[in-house]
């Protein structure tokens, strides 16, 4: 199976409407008009979205024979059929017979078809069993969910399902569908694509490793599939490449430029989240850029990522001295070196506090150290770049201290 390759994943439960069809048969309504008559929905998505194999996933008590005997022809295979009969009945189905059942599901349907059987999902420890049932069933290219049949928990867990894949791995979910049978009118049940769940997980998601990476460019994607113009999404995909190249100017007028969109609702998911991603930009709006750059000094703190919480310390630091001396920000040769020169100068010359003395000097090595990648100099500050727990410890003192620099 190769990378570009589709997957129908359906699942199939008990029921007992019908004991030759087991599900009640229902004119499935698609989006494109089309009718569908068929007990088991799956077989009539697979007609729609003609998948290049197809996994049918149950438990030990599905009706993988009622399945089959609406599949096989008559005399087929007699003996299996009369086999998988009497463990569906017990509850015994296993992974052996399904697999001697496989070939013929082949046959009638004229694809690859996967039977697999799945856990009950009773628990955490069950339904963590089926998403992994899941993720070897379907290894790799695009998947399709059915969540139609089936106990109703594993629709729930087939949603998740999709996520995990999508995560775990790199798989593509191409839709997810439901045959909503309880809203059947005029005998046609329509057909229901549950994709804007997973959208507004993917909103979630994206929203949480934001507030972990601080990359605007983690809602480009969103935003496109919701139509939002190209050149408003790559404001913030540049804003997010100028911010983690310490360019805070360039970064908050790419996000000035992109923030005109969120004066209008946004079309689809994206509106649900407009509110949410408006406080994320919203700091451009105020501050000055020695503000920014301590807002992002903690900010990286609080995630762990000392290199880049040093280096924006550091410089909201020299961005205050520059400030002060009614210097510019962006010319480090003729601006912000002699701002950084004169405040050491004053340093030097007992100015300030002892307390803002050494938090300049433990945030400047600090930051010297872990930028560079070069051992420190002083044995003190060795000693920190070594400890888990002091490091963090230091620069927030050292932070704090500079902030008001005494």
């Amino acid at each position: 199976m190769n990378n570009t390759s589709s997957t129908l994943v359906s699942f199939l439960g008990r029921a007992s409407q019908d004991p030759k069809t087991g599900y009640r048969k229902a004119n499935y309504l698609f989006a494109d008009g089309s009718i569908h008559t068929t007990p088991f929905f799956g077989l009539a998505l697979r007609q729609i979205i003609q998948p290049e194999r197809l996994v049918l996933l149950g438990t030990a008590g599905s009706m993988w024979d009622v399945l089959i005997e609406q599949l096989a022809t008559e005399g087929e295979d007699e003996e299996l059929r009369l086999r998988l009969i009497e463990a569906v009945a017990t509850n015994r189905v296993d992974d052996t017979l399904l697999i001697e059942v496989g070939p013929l599901v082949e046959r009638a349907l004229g694809l690859p078809c996967a039977l697999r059987l799945i856990d009950y999902g009773r628990n955490a420890d069950g339904q963590a069993r089926i998403l992994d049932a899941i993720a070897a069933a379907v290894p790799t290219g695009q998947v399709t969910f059915d969540l139609t049949h089936g106990f109703r928990h594993l629709a729930a867990v087939g949603l998740l399902s999709g996520l995990f894949l999508e995560r775990v791995q790199n798989l593509t979910v191409a839709g997810v569908y439901y045959g909503a049978l309880e809203m059947t009118a005029n005998n046609q049940t329509p057909v229901i694509q549950l994709d804007g769940l997973l959208t507004i997980a993917h909103w979630i998601d994206a929203l949480g490793r934001f507030d972990q990476n601080g990359d605007y460019s983690l809602f480009a994607p969103l935003l496109k599939a919701d139509g939002i113009a190209a050149d408003k999404i790559r404001c913030l995909v540049d804003a997010a490449f100028f911010e983690r190249t310490l360019n805070l100017s360039d970064a908050k007028r790419k996000i000035q430029s992109f923030l005109p969109s969120l004066d209008v609702p946004l079309p689809g998911i994206s509106g649900l989240f407009q509110k949410a991603l408006r406080q994320r930009l919203n700091w451009v709006n105020g501050g000055t850029l020695g503000e920014h750059q301590r807002r992002l000094a903690y900010f990286y703190l609080e995630q762990g990522d000392y290199v880049r919480a040093a280096i924006f310390g550091f410089e909201a630091v020299i961005t205050r001295e520059c400030d002060q001396r009614k210097l510019g920000w962006h010319d480090h040769q003729e601006e912000r070196k002699p701002a950084a020169e004169a405040f050491e100068a004053e340093i030097k010359a007992g100015k300030y506090s002892q307390a803002t003395r050494n938090a300049y000097w433990t945030l400047k090595n600090v930051r010297n150290a872990l930028a560079h990648g070069n051992p420190a100099s002083k044995e003190e500050i060795r000693q920190i770049l070594v400890n888990p727990e002091q490091l963090p410890i230091k620069l927030r003192r050292a932070l704090d201290q500079l902030e008001k620099a005494d």
